[in-house]
């Protein structure tokens, strides 16, 4: 069975287009454990997660290096906008054809990072939408977690940074990442 877990990068840029991208990483659940523990292993002192913006280059190089060992494949949708787009519509547009291309590749489960409350109802809302348009089968399961608990999620957040620092102009980590990784740009 293939799961996969979604993360966002938000990236504005005051002189250029904003960048909305969101990952995600799709796993098979036989491999969840392995790629759980080593996701782990490279958490540091006290911290509780993996999270790109708090890591050094250093530690980032090693991260994408460990991401370009694992059996993982990611999706990713970037969206660039102007100033007058809203956060949320970018990111609808980034979630709605994120979730249409994992469940074509066959994923029935999908875990998103939660944001809070108020912003996992939006997500619900856009869910509820596909389904009701049978754009999204009922039986792809969706779920939202914090990414304190579930490994597999630090992951996505490291795909889908790699990618918005590769956008501006620095490709070394996505360069590692770049048979794995597909990147979708929405217009």
């Amino acid at each position: 069975m293939l799961a996969a877990y979604i993360d966002e990068s938000l990236r504005r840029r005051p002189q250029d287009d904003s960048v909305y991208a969101m990952a995600a990483v799709v796993i098979d659940s036989a491999d969840h454990e392995a790629v759980r523990a080593n996701l782990e292993s490279l958490r540091l002192g006290k911290s509780s997660r993996l999270h790109w913006r708090d890591e050094s280059p250093t530690r980032q190089l090693v991260i994408t290096q460990r991401l370009a060992t694992m059996p993982i494949r990611g999706i990713v949708t970037v969206y660039l906008h102007d100033k007058e787009v809203r956060t949320e519509r970018a990111r609808r547009r980034c979630l709605e054809r994120l979730l249409l291309e994992v469940e074509q590749i066959g994923a029935s489960k999908v875990v998103i990072e939660s944001r809070s409350p108020e912003q996992d109802h939006l997500d619900r809302g856009l869910l509820t939408g596909l389904r009701m348009a049978s754009t999204l089968p009922k039986s792809l399961t969706v779920m939202w977690q914090p990414s304190v608990s579930e490994p597999l999620l630090w992951a996505a957040d490291a795909v889908v940074s790699a990618t918005t620092w590769w956008l501006d102009g620095r490709a070394n980590y996505y360069d590692l990442l770049i048979e794995q990784v597909h990147t979708i740009c929405l217009e």
